[in-house]
């Protein structure tokens, strides 16, 4: 989605100029989130301030939630039917396939030292073993942290470096944090179920560097494995709306909070998933040549990018056993994601494959 956003804002509108642009990815490369949700709260507060910021992040999330929230409707309604049970049997099976092809790009990207490969091999070990997902992501991050580079300084003359950030903005940043301080305490008092779904899902956002592709995994081990609020085929289902809906995939968060609380629950849930960074953003905008020029936490951010391939490994280990159960499951598995990792197929062709093969072979 960066590409399309590219050309609107600098090709088509003129807002920002191809340097601009590419700062911007950058900075929100380095920082926890969803990448093209804080690219464009990035874009609009080049525009707008922190309204602009605001603003762009609701125009980019809002289409995604609100027809997220329409197919988890017709999901919850028409489940239980024969054969959608049966398409979803075999659907089952492609998100396998896409989490495959997420992991093979995740660790093309990562792994190009035995260092980051090591760290993701021990990270999947600790996962298996039950370790706590922080722990393993804080252990890599420091080990990473501590360890050479590898790669020699970029040359040219050094950037110089940006100013404190003002008062007024330093304000902006308190208030926003006290407003969403004062949301959660009000859910606590409302709904604590509410609550505890608000408190989660920030933690996600917060926590999840690389964007959707290593919140799945770190989703899927709070809400299926500790909360038990969704079941696995459950949010497998989930995964895969996310993949066909138009928008960041982490909307997952909306699947999962109206399981948990309705239309309530999808709104706390999206919220509060995309709230810590957009705030991140708008908070680290003026300190932005030291974010983006910053090796030491580019170094932290690659070791615990490689401990979540390890957990997006894992989480495919465990997705896995309850899918795919028989030869036919297999090889429609394999199928989709040679389709996917080798053809480079569109996506939605894979799916309506893999449907029409179910219809026949379930």
């Amino acid at each position: 989605m960066i590409e399309p956003l590219r050309r609107r804002v600098v090709e088509e509108k003129g807002w920002l100029s191809q340097r601009e642009f590419l700062e911007g990815v950058a900075f929100c490369q380095v920082i926890p989130g969803a990448t093209v949700v804080q690219l464009a709260t990035y874009a609009g507060q080049r525009l707008k301030g922190v309204p602009g910021a605001w603003a762009a992040a609701a125009g980019f999330i809002l289409p995604a939630f609100v027809l997220m929230t329409l197919l988890t409707g017709l999901y919850l309604r028409f489940g239980h039917l024969a054969w959608v049970k049966t398409v979803s049997r075999g659907l089952n099976t492609a998100v396998i396939a896409l989490l495959l092809q997420a992991l093979w790009r995740l660790g093309r990207d990562l792994c190009r030292s035995w260092t980051e490969l090591a760290l993701a091999v021990t990270a999947l070990v600790a996962f298996a073993l039950r370790g706590h997902y922080l722990a393993v992501f804080a252990g890599a991050g420091l080990v990473r942290l501590c360890l050479p580079s590898g790669t020699a300084p970029e040359a040219g003359a050094a950037q110089p470096a940006a100013p404190p950030p003002s008062l007024r903005e330093l304000a902006v940043v308190a208030a926003l944090l006290a407003g969403a301080a004062g949301l959660w305490l009000g859910l606590r008092l409302h709904s604590p179920l509410l609550a505890q779904l608000a408190a989660l899902m920030a933690k996600v956002g917060f926590i999840s560097f690389g964007g959707g592709y290593v919140m799945i995994p770190v989703l899927q081990r709070e809400v299926v494995e500790h909360l038990h609020w969704l079941t696995l085929p459950q949010f497998l289902d989930g995964i895969l709306l996310s993949y066909v809906t138009p928008g960041p995939l982490i909307i997952l968060a909306a699947f999962t909070g109206y399981l948990v609380k309705g239309l309530t629950g999808a709104a706390v849930a999206t919220v509060a998933i995309f709230l810590p960074p957009i705030l991140i953003v708008v908070g680290l905008s003026p300190l932005f040549q030291q974010v983006k020029s910053g090796r030491g936490m580019r170094r932290f951010i690659r070791g615990v990018l490689a401990a979540l391939a390890g957990m997006l490994a894992w989480t495919i280990l465990t997705l896995a056993r309850p899918t795919l159960t028989d030869v036919k499951s297999w090889a429609l598995m394999l199928g989709a994601a040679v389709a996917l990792i080798g053809g480079e197929v569109n996506l939605l062709w894979v799916i309506g494959a893999v449907a029409g093969i179910s219809l026949l072979i379930f």
